[in-house]
């Protein structure tokens, strides 16, 4: 376990640290025709962060990665006795089968294409930004979530004897759905800030994805609250990155007002945004 959590406190304290870096002065070139370079760029930025003395300043330490560490590592210790709270009944596992396919890339993907489609031809740039970066910010998720579930193979609750242990031959380490379902929620409340209803939108569907999927019994809390922590940082990398300061949306200098806040209430885990 000890392992795990340092593994994914380093990519989470290099991610966090890649978006801290402002863009550059002239906006990048945004189009489908970019993409691919853009995404090759932006996997090397995240990957070789790692060697790169500014990744490991004491701000980011403090403010991230402590919290980070500590809460992956209590929900790791207590993943078991957090499923055994929940009724576990088979209409549970079948609807939340169902509404967890809302997360599924495919899906996402079609939103973001459709608002990049969408903006296409209706003229208006800041649609295009949205769906183009959403889709960036998509397959990123899609490759940092691949690595790490080879890394880990980690068991999922109905995996043998539900212990839900690492290096078992299991890809349940993170979710790979609310990863997504975040990357992509993340740069929709940042490209639309002076929107409220479009954050709390976009949170409060990504956070009903991550709900789902512990009620299919596909994941673990751990799981849950990992890939929403990866998916918001590869979204705010790309939004960061990219984002055109001539176009509507949030100020980089402002963006962590954005940020979900994870803690724990009286029943357990708790996730809530401050605007």
């Amino acid at each position: 376990m000890t392992k795990v959590v340092f593994a994914i406190t380093i990519y989470a304290l290099c991610t966090n640290n890649l978006d801290a870096q402002v863009q550059p002065a002239s906006p990048p070139e945004l189009s489908m025709n970019t993409l691919p370079k853009r995404f090759l760029n932006g996997e090397w930025k995240m990957w070789s962060s790692p060697f790169r003395r500014s990744s490991y300043e004491s701000h980011a330490v403090k403010k991230y990665v402590i919290p980070f560490a500590l809460i992956s590592t209590a929900l790791i210790a207590s993943d078991r006795k957090i499923a055994e709270t929940l009724p576990n009944t088979p209409d549970q596992v079948r609807w939340g089968g169902r509404g967890s396919q809302f997360g599924a890339w495919y899906s996402l993907a079609g939103v973001a294409g459709s608002t990049y489609l969408v903006g296409k031809f209706a003229g208006d740039d800041h649609a295009k930004e949205a769906g183009l970066l959403s889709l960036e910010a998509l397959g990123h998720a899609q490759v940092a979530v691949f690595a790490i579930k080879e890394l880990t193979n980690r068991e999922r609750p109905l995996d043998h004897d539900g212990r839900g242990g690492f290096w078992e031959g299991g890809n349940a380490f993170p979710s790979g759905h609310v990863t997504s379902a975040f990357a992509v929620a993340t740069v929709f409340a940042y490209e639309y800030r002076d929107h409220i209803a479009v954050p709390i939108t976009a949170y409060s569907l990504a956070s009903l994805i991550a709900a789902s999927r512990m009620g299919a019994r596909k994941h673990w809390a751990s799981d849950i609250f990992v890939g929403g922590s990866l998916g918001f940082m590869i979204g705010r990398f790309t939004y960061r990155r990219n984002h055109n300061p001539g176009l509507p949306g949030s100020k980089v200098s402002r963006t962590d007002r954005l940020i979900p806040q994870v803690g724990f209430a009286r029943n357990g885990p708790a996730l809530s945004w401050a605007f």
